[in-house]
């Protein structure tokens, strides 16, 4: 398994959700656990062996079977996420810009900005993907859904751009196809916090129903995968 530079979180590692999906299609299971023990290497390649990414010795990832008991709150309209997305902070005060899942300068990741809904407690955004984003020639490929699934939950819990916070443990499942072309809506929501940690829940509802959803655990960058 290698993680391209193109596919980068912080400067020098690699994006946790997508790195994560790439480590979960390794599982057999709907579900899936991953934990980010170090920052991921980029365009080095690794091993997966029982469930963990190996860097030669070095423990980097570890993945499991889960399941994931979350509801997700009633989706906004397009023109209200849209309206949300519009007051971001991130666009400007962005901690890792170049960041492939929601890096605001990146015109070949996602994009993912979020920002708070009126008269609720959710962020919410739309994403439209585009074919420059990996993909079957339908619908993009699982792990991008994955990092879909990432940056929007990290943006509720560092409403205004920091402190830093970089992925711990990410609880994933995709549900349907995310198709190419098509308006999704993204939705993200603080679930609480615990000393240095944050937790948070994001989704990703398409025409048809939720595509996919998530839960995360966050560490601030001094604490950062020990």
């Amino acid at each position: 398994m290698k993680v391209l530079s193109r596919f980068n979180g912080p400067p020098g590692m690699g994006n946790g959700g997508y790195s994560a999906g790439l480590l979960a299609a390794h599982v057999d299971s709907q579900a899936v656990s991953v934990r980010l023990r170090k920052p991921v290497p980029l365009d080095r390649e690794m091993e997966v062996r029982d469930g963990q990414l190996l860097d030669g010795d070095v423990v980097i990832a570890s993945a499991e079977p889960a399941t994931l008991d979350l509801d997700v709150p009633a989706a906004p309209t397009l023109d209200e996420a849209r309206a949300a997305a519009a007051k971001v902070p991130w666009r400007d005060k962005h901690p890792f810009p170049t960041c492939f899942g929601c890096g605001p300068g990146r015109e070949d990741g996602i994009a993912a900005l979020l920002g708070p809904l009126d008269g609720r407690s959710e962020w919410a955004g739309v994403w439209r993907p585009g074919d420059v984003l990996p993909n079957d020639g339908t619908n993009v490929l699982p792990e991008i859904v994955w990092a879909a699934l990432d940056c929007p939950s990290a943006q509720p819990v560092a409403p205004d751009g920091g402190p830093a916070f970089v992925l711990g443990t990410f609880v994933a499942q995709v549900e349907r196809p995310v198709e190419l072309g098509v308006d999704h809506l993204l939705l993200a929501w603080e679930l609480g916090r615990e000393g240095r940690k944050a937790y948070s829940a994001s989704a990703i509802i398409g025409p048809h129903g939720v595509c996919g959803r998530a839960r995360a655990v966050w560490l601030t960058r001094s604490d950062e995968i020990k």
